[in-house]
């Protein structure tokens, strides 16, 4: 139920010099503990419905299990039993691989489903937060289930997961998603045997890659009237493409790549270019160990590995970092006090510390004014380009002195954090510019950096909320000038208190 995904929170609103308070609609965060034939597999933050779904859908479409044999939920916690393929990842945190190819045969699909399916992800839980990502199912010329989530890969994994435990055949279903698709989405697609994917954000060039490899029909970019198909055209129906040559992609340096596609509009379908945002898989070190392996955009890989690992809690203070070095898409540490934390599998897929290390007791003010600036700043013109990057920017002395892109707005995050302290600039000085949602593991990131500000374009979930008020940090949401929504310590915000 929607109702069950969603919690009333107080806020302050800004809005045209008028400072007002109000109960707003917020997304309900919780963790989810996935368990694997009596073993425990993954901690992850999720909306806390369809859970049976999530776990059939989570292990299925990581390329785990090759059939389900039983899900049990106990409260938050979720025991499946399954069949399983020969190698088991040794954690939930890497991203799906495909295990299998897709033959190029079977349903196709006509424009009007695929606009039918966009609307179908249009849930009143989306329209009510903001804070939502949906997934939905396609079978027989109709939608036939939909999910949310706080999370675009769990909402994908609850449709899988209710698929195979309903039995349908996978090759005669059509997969639609509100979230960006990399390489490790497309994968999740291929383990369960979907042919079609209609998102209605951006692809990857990997994830093309990977769809073009395995045999899936990738659709980026559906709106009202129009969709971009970039691999496998020949299951959509009534695709007749124009002689031309398409307008070369915007460049966009090392962040994006030319990706060719025919896009469809209102009955005419031409060749098009678009600049897709180019991803790689990066490995961090500490201290000489593999700490883990995550889907990055590779730039500032210094001090994304700073920033994640002081973020994080895992290293004591930023003072703690005594060197890092880059090799490729290796990145080594060296600290001199580390914390064991156990982590969990945050909403955007990445790793997040259980324990908040952090607290903010200090800290100057920040006018609406320069909160509208922040904003301004992170609408990088690599995102306009692409429609698939989050950026992060680090203000400092009443200015922006840093922007980074990145496929994961935790990543962005890392990395204006670790430019930070590579600077040597004070966090309380600073606050931190966000596109992305701010979930508990986004805001504790700031806390154990010492930042006592964090201003985002996007919601915030009741977790995050929670976390920013413990934390002792600012949390400034919804920033679209003229307005903007304070949901904890108002104080720093000059003429609110």
């Amino acid at each position: 139920m929607d109702e069950d995904m969603i919690v009333s929170c107080k806020g302050y609103r800004y809005q045209d010099g008028s400072v007002s308070e109000i109960d707003d609609v917020v997304v309900r965060e919780g963790t989810v503990t996935l368990f694997l034939n009596g073993e425990m597999y993954v901690r992850m933050v999720a909306s806390c419905d369809m859970l049976p779904e999530l776990g059939a859908g989570f292990f299925t479409a990581a390329g785990i299990a090759e059939r389900i044999l039983s899900v049990r939920v106990e409260g938050t916690e979720v025991f499946v039993e399954a069949e399983l393929r020969c190698d088991v990842p040794p954690d939930g945190f890497s991203p799906a691989k495909p295990v299998r190819c897709i033959a190029v045969t079977g349903g196709r699909v006509a424009p009007e489903e695929i606009f039918a399916l966009r609307e179908a992800l249009n849930t009143r839980v989306w329209r009510d937060t903001g804070g939502m990502h949906c997934a939905a199912l396609w079978y027989d010329h109709r939608c036939v289930v939909a999910a949310s989530d706080v999370g675009r890969h769990n909402a994908v994994d609850k449709v899988i997961g209710w698929m195979v435990l309903h039995q349908l055949p996978p090759g005669e279903c059509m997969l639609g998603s509100t979230g960006r698709q990399p390489a490790g989405m497309v994968a999740k697609a291929v383990n369960a045997g979907i042919p079609v994917i209609a998102a209605r954000a951006a692809v990857t060039v990997m994830g093309a890659e990977v769809a073009m490899r395995t045999g899936v029909t990738l659709i980026g970019f559906v709106r009202e009237g129009r969709f971009t198909v970039y691999t496998h055209p020949e299951r959509v129906t009534g695709l007749c493409p124009e002689a031309g040559i398409p307008m070369p992609a915007k460049e966009c340096g090392v962040l994006a790549a030319p990706l060719p596609g025919l896009r469809y509009c209102e009955g005419r379908t031409v060749p098009v270019e678009d600049a897709a945002v180019v991803e790689d898989v990066v490995t961090l070190f500490l201290n000489g160990r593999e700490f883990i392996k995550t889907v990055v955009s590779c730039e500032y890989l210094r001090e994304f590995a700073v920033g994640f690992f002081v973020g994080a809690g895992l290293v004591c203070s930023a003072s703690d970092i005594l060197s890092v070095r880059a090799e490729g898409t290796e990145v080594f540490v060296e600290a001199a006090c580390t914390v064991c934390v156990p982590g969990e599998m945050e909403s955007a897929g990445g790793f997040a510390p259980l324990r908040v290390r952090g607290r903010v007791f200090a800290g100057g003010k920040i006018t609406p004014e320069e909160i509208f600036a922040v904003r301004d700043a992170v609408n990088a013109e690599v995102w306009d380009a692409t429609g698939g990057l989050h950026c992060a920017v680090l203000f400092h002395d009443h200015r922006v002195v840093f922007l980074a892109s990145d496929i994961g707005r935790h990543n962005a995050v890392d990395k204006v954090i670790g430019y930070m302290i590579l600077a040597g600039l004070n966090p309380r000085e600073c606050a931190i510019g966000s596109t992305g949602r701010q979930p508990a593991g986004m805001v504790t990131k700031a806390a154990n950096a010492g930042v006592p500000i964090v201003v985002s374009r996007a919601a915030a979930t009741d977790a995050g909320i929670a976390a920013a008020e413990e934390c002792g940090v600012t949390l400034v949401c919804f920033t679209r000038p003229p307005r903007f929504t304070v949901y904890a310590h108002p104080e720093r915000v000059a003429g609110f208190l």
